[in-house]
């Protein structure tokens, strides 16, 4: 695996021209039963933060949270406008893992600039072929993932759950388990089948050093590597773009999926 995925290992620095992603990012990734889980949503350029979204129960499809007791619907506890997006009394041992859907949002840009885009988010299966429109429409949606460590449980299996969303990332290890210097592998699912051929970047951020990013391509299994290089919060992240059924409500849909963690 290690010598057939092509890595890349960069500083990253906020003048850099990348994308705006959605993250969850927990005040503690690791915490103890008892203590107060704080989970923020952040929209950010890499680890490169620009704003902090609050809860929005109009565009939130699904928020949900699984550990050793079950599946937790978020959504009915969830207030409209709430910054934090979740603060809640951790009742569980072992892992927690958070997703939320997010519904439609649509963007207009002109050609060039969506060109540049595709190439800056890796999007490789796209191109324009119809040169008569000076502009493109998209609409876009964003699933999002995050894993929580609270006291450790053996055999907990909790961080491979495949909670179906249209476009997921699955980790293939306990990142909890893991050290700084060892590979994690991970799953890209799209519409429930391993999406190959597709490039994922997991970014990384501690303390105030420089954020460091690197880049990995699935294989025919839907599954890429990383090397945890240094410890700290880490998301993966891809994002896949399909030509639209409806070419009246939109000429490109995208999908954009991130999935973060921590580690000491």
């Amino acid at each position: 695996m290690k010598k057939t995925i092509t890595i890349l290992l960069a500083l990253f620095l906020a003048a850099t021209v990348f994308a705006h992603e959605y993250i969850l990012v927990a005040y503690k990734f690791i915490v103890k039963e008892g203590e107060k889980l704080e989970l923020h949503l952040f929209v950010a350029d890499g680890f490169n933060i620009q704003m902090e979204r609050p809860f929005q129960k109009s565009i939130t499809k699904k928020f949900e949270l699984i550990n050793e007791n079950g599946k937790t619907d978020l959504l009915p506890i969830s207030t409209d406008g709430t910054l934090p997006i979740l603060e809640m009394e951790v009742d569980f041992k072992g892992l927690g893992l958070i997703s939320m859907e997010r519904d439609y949002a649509r963007i207009t840009l002109p050609n060039d600039e969506f060109e540049s885009y595709l190439q800056e988010d890796n999007i490789e299966n796209i191109k324009i072929n119809d040169t008569t429109k000076t502009e493109q429409s998209e609409k876009y949606t964003r699933y999002i993932k995050t894993l929580i460590q609270s006291n450790p449980i053996p055999n907990d299996s909790i961080y491979k759950t495949i909670v179906g969303l249209n476009f997921e990332i699955v980790l293939l290890q306990n990142p909890y388990e893991l050290s700084q210097g060892d590979w994690i592998h991970a799953k890209l699912l799209f519409m429930g089948k391993p999406l190959a051929n597709k490039v994922i970047t997991a970014r990384n951020r501690i303390g105030n050093e420089s954020a460091i990013y690197q880049y990995s391509r699935t294989d025919k299994d839907g599954i890429c590597s990383f090397k945890l290089e240094r410890g700290g919060d880490w998301f993966l992240h891809s994002t896949h773009m399909i030509p639209s059924f409806h070419k009246t409500d939109a000429d490109w849909e995208s999908f954009w999926t991130t999935f973060s963690f921590g580690m000491n």
